[in-house]
């Protein structure tokens, strides 16, 4: 019988998995996948960690495709918003505005060339 279930609880975790999208199905390789994560660690790192921001919605895409800016030999730059946590969902404005390099491989930072402080008035 505890068999029976325990096949019965695979099969249903493996269809379960199956039904999601994966990178590929989303046309994403997985280092752009893997940047999109470092890109987005590296700006929480850089602004003080998660209790005081959060980096916009679009690094939490898959493949942060969104904030892609351009992806090439050099590596994948993101541009992005960020605030306080729940700047977003609580409509107020953005305080910083990051890009990130990552290399081509979606392993390392190749730099940071803007993590600048938002006054309202310098919105992009």
């Amino acid at each position: 019988m505890a068999l029976r279930s325990s096949f019965a609880l695979i099969a249903a975790a493996t269809a379960l998995i199956s039904a999601q999208p994966s990178f590929s199905q989303a046309g994403i390789d997985n280092n752009q996948q893997r940047a999109a994560n470092l890109a987005r660690d590296t700006a929480i790192k850089l602004n003080g960690g998660l209790i005081k921001y959060r980096p916009a919605a679009c690094m939490f895409v898959i493949g942060g495709t969104p904030c892609l800016v351009k992806s090439d030999a050099k590596g994948f730059l993101f541009r992005f918003e960020g605030g306080s946590p729940a700047w977003q969902q609580l409509k107020q404005p953005p305080t910083t505005l990051t890009e990130i390099l990552v290399a081509p491989g979606g392993r390392e930072v190749v730099g940071t060339p803007l993590n600048k402080i938002l006054t309202p008035a310098a919105k992009p």
